[in-house]
């Protein structure tokens, strides 16, 4: 009898996005807790606490609440390969938020474009079309903040 496998099927989102500033900066705005604390959190959020232990096999946590609220949700993983200022490999984990949501996996790349940078991030994983989509809006508007932050200073 012949083996008989399944595979499942999972749905990446690839989003390129364009800041007119240098790469070393753009890195920075995404792997300090200072900078983080200015643009990670969605609009009407918080930052609770946010640790990035920016090596291979370092852990990372992007911990926010609701603004009046006291319920905690975390971004939570581990960087799995790290080449400043030019890429960023690490698992994607919601505590408190998308349960049943398996580990996905983000990949940043950073290149030089002109006098600015070429963000492309990579989002790997997905079970199904409505998770991408909220993720898929979640690092537009992320990108977003990150622009303003980043002209800002």
């Amino acid at each position: 009898m012949p083996a008989v496998g399944s595979r499942t099927r999972t749905i990446a989102l690839r989003l390129t996005r364009h800041f007119d500033v240098p790469r070393e900066k753009v890195f920075e705005a995404w792997t300090t807790p200072e900078a983080l604390k200015r643009w990670w959190c969605p609009h009407g959020w918080l930052p609770e606490r946010i640790d990035v232990d920016l090596r291979p096999g370092g852990a990372y946590c992007f911990a926010m609440r609701q603004a009046g609220a006291k319920a905690i949700v975390s971004i939570e993983g581990r960087f799995v390969d790290v080449i400043r200022p030019e890429r960023l490999v690490y698992t994607w984990t919601w505590k408190g938020a998308f349960a049943g949501m398996p580990e996905t996996f983000v990949t940043v790349e950073f290149h030089v474009a002109g006098p600015g940078t070429d963000v492309v991030v990579t989002h790997e994983n997905f079970p199904d079309v409505r998770l991408w989509h909220k993720h898929r809006s979640g690092w537009i508007d992320a990108c977003d903040r990150m622009e303003r932050t980043l002209i800002d200073n």
